[in-house]
């Protein structure tokens, strides 16, 4: 009976109304041995360590859980990548992205979650739209990797007339080291030669990030 309690709730009283663990019953649905459904939910969040980082859970992390069997961890994945999506569409259909906050909401949702460092490049015209991004490479932020060459003939192809680079530091430190500063120097003085601006490079922690710009860091 107790595992009825969140759809019982959400019934009389509007989805609305669940907690965090009570959400979280309803997708679970079922207890485990001893295990109500509400304990079973407080341990996933717990793996996650809290709510707000459900989104960094991993399928292995799931199904090492007691109680979470192979079918139950995909349907939390796929609710989790449904949410993903939609607040990605919501973000990509934005008209402008003329700040570094706003910026940060959007990419937020293309590296904010991801378990490695990547390296995000947006391609912009004159009013801050954007025409592309992609990621350039995955793994660390050493600046051999990045190939600036790549980046402003790609800008130079799609008629941008600014870049923006971001990349995520998983460990939540976004602090930029040596070699970050050394990057952000280095396509700097490219994009000023090619004349399309590189207007930011954001790191991008899961609670926060730092801006170049903002630290008068551009060069």
């Amino acid at each position: 009976m107790s595992e009825m309690m969140p759809r019982e709730k959400a019934l009389r009283f509007g989805i609305s109304s669940l907690n965090n663990n009570e959400l979280l019953a309803l997708i679970i649905k079922s207890a485990y041995r001893d295990k109500g459904v509400l304990e079973l939910a407080q341990d996933v969040i717990e793996t996650a360590d809290g709510f707000m980082n459900l989104l960094s859970l991993t399928y292995e992390e799931l199904v090492s859980i007691k109680g979470i069997k192979e079918a139950k961890a995909l349907e939390i994945m796929a609710m989790l990548e449904i949410y993903k999506r939609l607040s990605k569409v919501d973000r990509i259909c934005e008209p402008q992205l003329d700040s570094p906050g706003k910026i940060v909401e959007w990419l937020r949702f293309e590296l904010g979650f991801s378990l490695q460092e990547e390296f995000f490049v947006v391609y912009m015209n004159a009013r801050g739209r954007i025409i592309r991004s992609e990621v350039m490479f995955k793994g660390n932020s050493r600046s051999s990797l990045v190939g600036i060459d790549e980046i402003m003939r790609k800008a130079v192809i799609n008629k941008a007339a600014m870049i923006l680079v971001a990349h995520n530091h998983p460990s939540d430190n976004i602090e930029p080291s040596k070699a970050d500063i050394e990057l952000t120097m280095r396509l700097s003085q490219a994009s000023q030669l090619f004349s399309i601006p590189l207007i930011d490079h954001i790191i991008i922690g899961k609670s926060d990030y730092f801006s170049f710009k903002n630290h008068g860091m551009l060069g």
